[in-house]
């Protein structure tokens, strides 16, 4: 039988801070939408595109839950027509903005995020989400996060990276990571989250015993 990890939304809070209320109100819409529909993730990002008038390619994990946004932007490529620029995310990162606008001189050059939240990751044997937030308050730096944790026994997913890591790309890291010898094995597990209503599987991480 598959593990399964359940993320109980208690608290989710992300935006931009130079958020325009259109862009707050779109955003709002999409979410409930999302809901409504209990959309898959490529369902998802597609709602997003038709409906906001622009999207980063930092916010989309957070904003919509999704795992390898960059896979389905190109995916979505095949039936949309997605125009993108580079841009500047929280003063020091590249990123990317997506639109179905072929104008994007009203997108902004840069963006700057705040993201709060208070969840609840239950297993079978109980809530576990303490020892996740004791690694994320020893280091800043995400990869240290997830290093820090596989060497402490935690067992790691993309909803764990995003959550409490501050990690948009956990395979790209665990990668990293390999190729610094630690000895990282792969299993698959099931989620679910009261943020988007849906289940389904994802791979998850740990240190080999």
């Amino acid at each position: 039988m598959v593990k399964r990890i359940d993320y109980q939304i208690e608290k989710y809070v992300f935006s931009d801070i130079g958020e325009s209320p259109r862009i707050t109100r779109q955003w709002a819409e999409v979410a409930g939408e999302c809901l409504q529909q209990k959309a898959g993730s490529e369902e998802r990002l597609r709602i997003a595109l038709l409906n906001v008038d622009y999207v980063t390619s930092f916010e989309l994990p957070f904003r919509l839950l999704l795992i390898r946004s960059p896979q389905l932007i190109d995916r979505l490529r095949e039936e949309l027509s997605i125009n993108q620029k580079s841009v500047t995310i929280n003063g020091k990162n590249r990123g990317c903005v997506y639109s179905l606008t072929t104008d994007l001189s009203k997108a902004p050059d840069s963006f700057r995020y705040r993201f709060s939240n208070r969840i609840q990751r239950v297993e079978p044997s109980g809530p576990t989400a303490a020892p996740y937030l004791e690694i994320a308050k020893q280091t800043k730096e995400p990869r240290e996060r997830l290093r820090l944790a596989l060497a402490s026994g935690l067992e790691i997913n993309a909803l764990d990276g995003l959550f409490w890591l501050s990690i948009q790309r956990i395979a790209a890291d665990v990668s990293v990571l390999r190729k610094a010898g630690m000895v990282i094995v792969t299993s698959e597990i099931e989620v679910f989250d009261t943020l988007t209503e849906t289940v389904r599987r994802i791979s998850s991480y740990r240190l080999k015993a």
